[in-house]
């Protein structure tokens, strides 16, 4: 009896949690730093798909320049900021998902500070985060 009444708060827990989708993560070490980046998985079905040799790239670079000075035009952190590198990279697991991985350095107080971008190939600029390094 007990289990008739179980079943249907099992078969209703189990589909609740298949209902949430986990965000995609990227993880970069880039100058001596862990660097994670969260993708929802609904902003990646938006980003268009790019078979390399195959079709013409969706976004360039001169297009991910663009939508990375716009997105640092908008936030007063990165005003001074500068581009370091900027390089072409596959998503994990996701074969036909590319994205841009910009690295940009400003400075405040005499300080040097990295910021690190990715650019989706819709132009959605995603700020990374640096995970802080293990104390020993």
């Amino acid at each position: 009896m007990l289990l008739r009444l179980l079943f249907p708060l099992f078969i209703l827990f189990s589909t609740a949690i298949q209902a949430n989708d986990f965000p995609i993560e990227i993880i970069e070490y880039l100058d001596n730093t862990k660097i994670v980046v969260f993708i929802d998985k609904s902003e990646l079905d938006t980003s268009s798909k790019w078979s390399p040799f195959k079709e013409s790239m969706p976004l360039t670079m001169v297009d991910t320049l663009k939508y990375i000075q716009k997105y640092t035009a908008s936030n007063p952190e990165l005003l001074n900021a500068s581009l370091t590198s900027i390089e072409l990279k596959q998503i994990p697991h996701h074969e036909k998902y590319w994205h841009y991985l910009v690295k940009m350095k400003s400075r405040t107080n005499g300080h040097t500070q990295r910021h690190y971008f990715i650019v989706l190939m819709n132009g959605k600029v995603i700020a990374g985060l640096r995970e802080p390094q293990m104390l020993k």
